[in-house]
């Protein structure tokens, strides 16, 4: 029975992997994909971490499996709204791990999104997005969180997500503070690969899978160095030095790789994934300051102008309070989300009758893709993905609606006295196109695929797990990278409901909620 090892890149684009492969800096890469397939992973419709990753690893989109960003809203009694963190207990699908333990098949899944508490699942999970302090509860089976702490010559805190300088984002490095800060990413990945080599070497699984999240960080914050396209003809000592910081991470990088095959051995299946892609962002667009304007929100007398470049305010909860929510019937939660939720009518309370909901929402889409940028009347809202209007089943707390910006960035959900304002510097983003790569005696040779869906790869580790493919998935298993007698699709079955392990432990402690804000903050979604 063949082996699989599933490689998670967060961020990774082929922008940055190609000229680097070119270049001499990840050599090892650049060899596994000409013996191997490459192609496009388009991601979920907004490319983020949550959706994305959770996607992947269940063969359903967001709209199934109900994880649409970090943070979810909610409605009181009253009418006000307040977030709430997602993790595996809001995820209505079930994943990978279940679906080939309840077939005999043994998994790790280590460093994924959304994996806390752990989900049923024969094998080893210690999941992403964790503070150090509660691994313990994140960790499956409970022994193995035993065996981490008593490894010699490895500091499990180093799989903690809020550690260190990883609590700082980029406005808060101080010159010179680059350098830890850059190597710290280096560090941790090579944690989690670590982890994933011993396992293999120990107690190997039929399917192993580890996230990298360091390539999602780097880029945020160091896009403008690392962008072969945006590089200065003169650059300064100072940019040249950071730069070189960041290729001698992606040389980190290609060194996990080579030694996660090296581990899993030649007669493995490998496939190398990202959630979604990256490019650069060179504005910020108040969203909810959009809305204000056009009467769909109304601020309170006391909101705090955030025309800053900031995304959110330092609290979450900061913002909520900056919005009269008996006077709004349209916001915009979290900038990660990219979303507007519309508020519905309870009683005699203000907002959106049902009777009149689709008048409305038609009406604010138009009124989106209409907006022009003053400064140059071009559009600034690029596309709108009704949710619930498009006929397909869904799962709540969903959007309403999704807008796409034209730069590919996140939106700002503060007060502002502009709707579009430049950035001082250009950053870096996410964008649909992330990358997937693999290699392995049932995968094709030096070939270019065409782009392949995220929710594919599920169908495909199954496939070449040898496993029916569920029929109720929205993935398909894609042939065009398998070589030929790779053997016949089967599918059969169908998934069944999720359910967490650990449903006794409670929610997110504040210390969870708090890092949680820290990390996002990290990633970039927050400023």
């Amino acid at each position: 029975m063949k082996k699989v090892l599933m490689i998670g890149l967060d961020g990774a684009t082929f922008t940055l992997l190609k000229p680097m492969m070119d270049d001499g800096v990840m050599p090892y890469l650049k060899a596994f994909m000409q013996q191997g397939v490459h192609g496009d992973l388009m991601s979920t419709r907004n490319p983020l971490t949550p959706p994305a990753w959770t996607t992947m690893i269940t063969g359903v989109p967001p709209e199934e499996h109900g994880i649409h960003d970090f943070l979810r809203p909610s409605t009181t009694d009253a009418g006000g709204v307040y977030l709430s963190i997602n993790d595996a207990r809001h995820n209505r699908a079930e994943t990978i791990w279940s679906m080939a333990s309840r077939q005999g098949r043994r998994t790790t899944s280590l460093n994924f999104y959304g994996m806390n508490p752990p989900p049923e699942n024969d094998g080893y999970i210690a999941s992403g997005f964790v503070p150090w302090k509660h691994l313990r509860k994140a960790v499956s089976p409970p022994e193995f969180f035993e065996e981490l702490k008593a490894m010699d010559d490895f500091d499990y805190k180093l799989l903690g997500m809020d550690i260190g300088e990883e609590k700082k984002c980029l406005q808060g490095l101080e010159e010179g503070e680059q350098d830890n800060w850059i190597a710290l990413q280096n560090i941790r990945d090579r944690a989690w690969a670590d982890l994933c080599c011993m396992l293999m070497k120990k107690d190997r699984t039929d399917l192993t899978a580890v996230v990298l999240d360091g390539p999602d960080k780097m880029q945020h914050l160091f896009w403008r160095y690392v962008d072969p396209a945006l590089l200065p003809e003169n650059p300064s000592a100072a940019f040249t030095d950071i730069r070189n910081q960041c290729l001698d991470f992606y040389r980190g990088v290609d060194d996990n790789i080579k030694r996660l095959c090296a581990a899993a051995g030649d007669d493995t299946n490998v496939i190398i994934t990202s959630d979604h892609g990256f490019g650069e962002t060179t504005e910020v667009v108040y969203l909810n300051e959009w809305l204000a304007r056009r009467g769909y929100l109304v601020w309170k007398q006391d909101a705090a102008d955030g025309s800053s470049g900031q995304l959110t305010s330092a609290k979450m909860k900061d913002h909520l309070s900056m919005i009269d929510w008996q006077k709004t019937t349209a916001y915009c939660p979290t900038p990660s989300s990219n979303a507007i939720y519309i508020k519905k009518a309870r009683g005699e309370s203000h907002g959106v009758r049902p009777e009149e909901y689709m008048d409305f929402c038609i009406s604010l889409k138009k009124d989106l893709l209409d907006y022009r940028d003053p400064a140059n009347n071009e559009p600034v809202f690029t596309g709108v993905v009704m949710y619930k209007l498009e006929g397909e089943p869904f799962v709540e707390p969903a959007p309403d609606m999704t807008v796409t910006l034209r730069d590919g960035g996140f939106v700002s959900i503060l007060k502002s006295s502009d709707v579009v304002v430049p950035r001082e510097f250009s950053d870096g983003t996410h964008r649909p196109n992330g990358i997937f790569i693999g290699r392995g005696p049932d995968i094709g040779v030096d070939q270019y695929i065409d782009p392949i869906n995220i929710s594919d790869i599920t169908p495909l580790m199954l496939h070449l797990m040898g496993l029916p493919v569920p029929r109720n998935l929205s993935g398909r298993v894609p042939t065009e990278a398998l070589q030929d007698g790779s053997g016949t699709v089967e599918s059969g079955g169908n998934t069944v409901a999720s359910g967490s392990s650990s449903a006794d432990k409670g929610e997110p402690t504040q210390e969870e909620r708090d890092a949680l804000i820290r990390q996002m903050k990290v990633l970039g979604y927050m400023e």
